[in-house]
């Protein structure tokens, strides 16, 4: 009875999946492959590679991972008689893990923070040095996130230039997966300037891939909130992204309270997956409508005003940051122990290095939700023309209209008290409270 039932069941089990119950993805910054490589350089007395441009690094890194000598002795790596800093050696030591395990235990490598073609090899290049390859079916595909305002605007032209490289190329089977990142873009420009950076990077992106006969998949990296990226419309936000850039296939994350939300039960789950394959046989079977070219500059203007307005607040105003960590926990948020990684990517660094997560449950302690409404009605005040409602009502397939109808909804449902509450907290009046509220 145990034989044919239970050890039965587990033998079938392991014969469809495997002993790897889900495979894991790899997220490192890219500043940190610059810093191993650079320490690795000096070492062997060639220069820094910190210190070399764009053009200097691809052209190192083209000859590297096609020698077939190795950079170093991994021995070397493992004893550290390199003398590497201990960041710097922990980077390497984390391909050496990878390399040991069995290829269906881990999925992709994330570069965040990725804003050049070079950031991309020199994790291929660092995966060779380990003896990932795709020989032996260890090696990840690498995906770069891009997640500024300017990493967006320029992905296109860095992603043409990764896939003219012949040993690049040659090694992904046709197939690239990018991420895009919601809410460090929001957090840089304003949600509303975020959103259409988007929308214009991912058609470009498609079309660079189309050319190189590349076959694309976007990785979008939302959290749960509308200020990184969240649309509580499941359905609506499928089909929010552009035309010819799903193509049957694409990545979201689900974290935090959505794995929950979504996926807390076995009938709460098995509704989001209809809802997701709905919205994708939608989108591959229906001509989506696409934005004219004066409904595009039209929302570029508006874009450009809301960000503007955004930055004007947190990146110019003295008052900001005296408000921002007087008014709200984000100090405190820093020291809790409930997250993955550091509140900050340096530690001594400002706003600007603060991670994107505690910045949004900041804002939403205090009921303001700032990360997603600051620098709309400054957009949307700037004089907007038709071309904008062509837009806004170009049927269910632009993101704006997404976010249009998401924004208000946050705006209006900010408890007053709770955010009057924090602000008379303040420990010395600055007298920005009230410009937030």
């Amino acid at each position: 009875l145990v034989a044919d039932g239970h050890v039965l069941d587990i033998i079938r089990r392991v014969a469809v999946f495997g002993m790897t119950l889900v495979p894991l993805d790899i997220r490192e910054e890219s500043t940190r492959h610059t810093l191993a490589l650079d320490a690795i350089t000096r070492h062997l007395g060639i220069g820094s590679y910190k210190e070399w441009d764009e053009a200097a690094r691809l052209s190192w890194l083209q000859s590297e991972i096609n020698s077939r000598r190795p950079l170093f002795r991994i021995r070397d790596i493992e004893a550290n008689t390199l003398g590497l800093n201990p960041d710097d050696r922990k980077t390497l030591m984390v391909f050496k893990v990878a390399s040991e395990l069995e290829p269906e235990s881990l999925g992709a490598y994330v570069i965040s923070q990725a804003n050049t073609s070079s950031d991309v090899l020199a994790v291929m290049l660092l995966q060779k040095q380990f003896g990932m390859t795709s020989e032996n079916g260890k090696l990840m595909r690498v995906v770069p996130l891009f997640e500024t305002l300017n990493d967006l605007m320029n992905s296109p032209e860095q992603l043409a230039a990764l896939f003219s490289v012949n040993s690049y190329i040659g090694s992904i089977n046709g197939k690239q997966e990018v991420m895009v990142g919601y809410s460090d873009s929001a957090k840089d420009a304003g949600r509303l300037a975020a959103c259409w950076a988007q929308y214009t990077a991912q058609e470009a992106m498609a079309k660079v891939a189309d050319k190189y006969g590349v076959e694309l998949t976007f990785f979008h990296g939302k959290g749960g909130t509308v200020g990184r990226g969240g649309n509580p419309a499941l359905y609506r936000a499928i089909l929010s992204h552009p035309p010819n850039t799903i193509n049957g296939r694409f990545r979201v994350t689900e974290q935090g309270e959505m794995i929950r939300q979504n996926f807390g039960s076995l009938e709460i789950a098995e509704r989001s997956l209809d809802i997701y394959t709905a919205a994708l046989l939608r989108e591959s079977f229906v001509k989506r409508v696409e934005p004219k070219q004066e409904w595009r500059d039209e929302m570029q203007r508006v874009s450009d005003a809301s960000c503007a307005a955004y930055r004007e607040t947190v990146n110019e105003d003295p008052r900001f940051v005296p408000y921002f960590r007087q008014a709200t926990p984000e100090l405190e948020l820093g020291s809790l122990n409930i997250g993955s990684r550091p509140a900050k990517r340096n530690p001594k660094g400002g706003v600007e290095s603060l991670r994107a997560i505690p910045w949004t449950f900041a804002w939403a302690q205090t009921r303001m939700h700032l990360s997603a409404w600051l620098g709309v009605g400054a957009g949307l005040s700037s004089g907007v023309s038709y071309h904008f409602f062509g837009a806004f009502f170009c049927v269910d397939s632009n993101t704006i209209h997404s976010f249009i109808t998401s924004g208000p909804f946050v705006y209006l449902s900010r408890a007053r008290r709770t955010r009057e509450f924090y602000a008379k907290c303040m420990k010395n009046g600055h007298g920005s409270a009230k410009s937030f509220l």
